[in-house]
């Protein structure tokens, strides 16, 4: 079972070694969607359009199914007792995460200088929910309530990650998910560029996005979206004249040209690194 992981991105600075491979001027080939078995693991049970109540039953289907088998291995009864609050306290904790970004509610001056104060934009009818994952939170995007967005934010600190560049992050992901883009931007000064972000072509209603905000906030994350979706929750924006903080990184890559391109769950950490097979899914 999914635990929560979190969301997105401001421009991060490129390391030497992307950043060469900027300075060629040209765009390679788009090369291929990521690997759909994976991507279809990273969103777990989680299906696009599902509200944010179908979505809080899944997660608590999922805690609940955790405490089933720590409780089968658990003979003192008032330990037993304990993981049962845990249990409540867990689901709960995940009710409690949802907010709608209307602009005026609780918790929406926090999350707008957050580590996702870009994923959202005030009075669009979005919201989203938390959760909280083994080495990760997971922030699942909603508009007219309807799941649209995962970002998946892990610790840099987890020992997987520790000491690493976004270099070593995006070998890791590649790995798993298949040749991505580099995508880059510019910066003051004509010649330089700084990575945005590591990009697969879409396929269908899934593209899958790497940043880094390892800097920032200690995280290497994961973006996974419907871009169809994407594009209309920016229309909806320009039409109600608002938008995230600092603009929409994410949705202005899905609708505007690209600047220049380059070469191409239970644990997603144990996933990607291959330490841990992934189990079948069964219905």
């Amino acid at each position: 079972m999914h635990r929560v992981c979190a969301l997105i991105a401001v421009m991060a600075a490129a390391s030497p070694a992307l950043a060469k491979k900027a300075s060629g001027g040209g765009s390679a080939p788009k090369g291929a969607p990521a690997n759909a078995r994976a991507v279809g693991e990273l969103a777990g049970k989680f299906k696009w359009g599902m509200s944010p109540d179908e979505t809080q039953k899944v997660i608590a289907e999922g805690v609940h199914a955790k405490y089933v088998d720590l409780l089968k291995k658990e003979p003192d009864v008032y330990k037993q007792d304990q993981l049962r609050k845990d249990e409540r306290d867990e689901i709960q904790k995940v009710k409690d995460s949802y907010i709608k970004f209307d602009g005026v509610s609780p918790g929406n001056k926090e999350w707008s200088t957050s580590l996702i104060q870009q994923e959202f934009a005030p009075r669009n009818d979005e919201s989203m929910l938390t959760m909280w994952e083994k080495d990760q939170r997971r922030f699942l995007f909603f508009w007219h309530d309807r799941l649209y967005k995962q970002y998946i934010a892990f610790n840099a600190e987890h020992p997987v990650f520790k000491g690493k560049s976004f270099d070593d992050f995006a070998k890791l992901i590649q790995n798993r998910y298949g040749p991505a883009q580099m995508k880059f931007a510019s910066m003051k000064t004509r010649d330089d560029m700084t990575l945005h972000h590591l990009e697969w072509p879409a396929a269908g209603e899934f593209q899958l996005w790497a940043i880094d905000q390892s800097d920032f906030y200690g995280n290497f994350c994961l973006v996974l979206f419907n871009p169809g979706t994407a594009k209309q929750v920016d229309a909806a924006r320009t039409e109600r004249n608002t938008k995230p903080v600092r603009g929409n990184a994410l949705i202005d890559a899905v609708t505007q040209p690209e600047k220049v391109g380059g070469d191409a769950n239970e644990n997603i950490v144990d996933q990607i690194t291959g330490k841990q097979p992934v189990k079948k899914k069964t219905e």
